[in-house]
């Protein structure tokens, strides 16, 4: 299963193609003197002003003009978010581009690499379709016309060729995590989990390892198989491997990530309202093994492994059932009171077998786990909760300068007071109150002394509905790969 090319051609310079409209951002503030004589009825009756995402047309000039609002108020997500819709239109306009002037006051006040790449990644999350299985989607022939970046400050351009190669490739990546978060779990199976992590092994010459159920057995991997139980497609474990070619640090970082190709909840099944959106279980993962395959392609100086849990967790007559109990692969044993609490499960030992087999300096990883992060922040942020200092300290650095926002939370001994089972070493759920931190207590049981580890719990920003900032909305926003790259990238500047 390829990753698919990106969808526009993008360029600093003029737009050399046939047919394109000129796309002129402005500020309120600073509203140049001639289109309020030009199209003073517009300017001066409020339909166009300048205020913040207030758009208009001059077609006899081929020139579209787009408000950023109050230059003092001016941030990179706000000016990201409005790209969006322009890549919408280009995929809907047949070859027709744009040539995007950038003013100096803008890349004054935002860095110009950090503006065109989170532009780039905007304009190519809008054009790329996720009707994939539609009849409109075969049909469609339209080709999407290219782009380009004139900046007006004529020494910000090597920044923005800086911004614009990062953008290109990190975009294709989160695309490429956006697709196969959106196919249907009858089009995406643990099988296809691994054709994709074979894909992007292939393209950036990554060492990769397929546990099938026969190996999965062999190293005692209770947890995953015992959520696959129920279902006819096997469970899998895959891991990545990636070593820079000219490392520029010691440190070691794993990744690990949830891959439910679909969860029903199992016996403990789910409501049938909203159950569809359980094909979104899996982003986790997903972002994983693209997140690794950017940082390769990127040639960022960090050793990362990249391993994910693949199953699909429902009911029927061999189903793990409430009250179960399962070893898992470090020995613990597991009283599962609820089977729909299942991703953590999975995330237990592939944390414990990645932790004793590759022992890194740094682990996290992500999972769409509970409703009740959904709760605490929404959908516009990722909860963390970590062991280290060091470690929450990084992600910190890398979502500002991703902008893919995280929050830290609490780790306190006292949320896994309730996780003690009568029967077994540990129960796998807790009271509702505080169902995030006690999750992550649950696997941190799982986490090898001396390992600097975080979870991520990308529940609320994994799928949206409108979008925010950075992320794009109506479905999967391939949450988790820029937050990586750049967490990559920081550790890889550490001794």
């Amino acid at each position: 299963m390829k990753l698919d090319k990106n969808k526009i051609q993008i360029s600093i310079g003029k737009n050399t193609s046939k047919s394109f409209y000129k796309l002129q951002v402005l500020f309120k503030d600073h509203f140049p003197e001639n289109l309020k004589t030009k199209f003073a009825l517009q300017t001066s009756s409020g339909i166009f002003t300048g205020d913040y995402g207030q758009t208009f047309s001059d077609e006899a000039e081929k020139i579209l003009y787009l408000g950023l609002g109050e230059s003092s108020k001016v941030k990179t997500r706000s000016v990201a978010q409005l790209f969006f819709s322009f890549g919408e239109k280009l995929r809907k306009w047949d070859g027709v581009g744009l040539e995007i002037h950038l003013p100096k006051i803008l890349t004054t006040a935002l860095p110009a690499d950090i503006l065109v790449y989170q532009i780039v990644n905007s304009l190519e999350q809008g054009a790329f379709a996720i009707n994939v299985l539609s009849k409109e989607f075969r049909e469609n022939s339209k080709k999407t016309g290219s782009v380009s970046f004139i900046l007006q400050d004529a020494a910000k351009a090597k920044d923005a060729e800086k911004g614009l190669k990062r953008g290109k490739i990190v975009s294709r990546y989160i695309n490429g995590a956006r697709y196969i978060a959106h196919l249907p779990a009858n089009h995406f199976t643990p099988e296809e989990f691994v054709s994709r992590s074979k894909e992007i092994a292939k393209d950036n010459t990554l060492k990769i390892t397929v546990f099938d159920e026969p190996q999965l057995k062999k190293e005692k991997m209770g947890g995953i198989l015992a959520v696959c139980e129920g279902s006819d497609k096997k469970a899998k474990m895959i891991i990545l491997e990636y070593t820079p070619a000219k490392p520029t640090t010691k440190k070691k970082l794993a990744i690990i990530g949830k891959g439910l190709t679909f969860d029903s909840g199992g016996i403990s099944i789910k409501p049938a309202q909203d159950m569809h959106e359980m094909k979104y279980d899996m982003c986790g993962a997903a972002a994983a093994i693209h997140a690794i395959g950017a940082i390769a392609e990127l040639g960022l100086g960090v050793p990362v492994i990249a391993a994910i849990g693949v199953a699909e967790n429902m009911p029927d007559a061999s189903a793990l059932k409430p009250g179960d109990v399962y070893t898992a692969h470090n020995g613990i044993t597991v009283e599962v009171q609820n089977t729909d609490a299942e991703g953590r499960l999975v995330l237990g030992d592939v944390l414990s077998y990645v932790g004793k087999k590759f022992k890194p300096d740094f682990m996290l990883d992500l999972a769409t786990l509970t409703g009740a992060i959904i709760i605490s922040l929404g959908h516009e942020a990722a909860g963390v909760m970590s062991n280290s200092e060091t470690l929450t300290a990084l992600l910190k650095d890398a979502s500002q300068t991703s902008d893919e926002r995280i929050w830290e939370m609490p780790l306190w001994d006292e949320y896994a007071e309730e996780l003690k089972s009568d029967i077994a070493d540990v129960r796998n759920i807790a009271s509702r109150a505080g169902g995030s931190l006690s999750a992550a207590k649950f696997l941190e049981k799982f986490v090898e002394s001396g390992i600097a580890w975080a979870h991520i719990d990308i529940a609320g920003a994994a799928w949206r509905k409108k979008g925010s900032g950075t992320q794009i909305g109506n479905g999967p926003t391939g949450y988790g790969v820029r937050l990586l790259v750049d967490l990559a990238e920081k550790i890889g500047k550490k001794k």
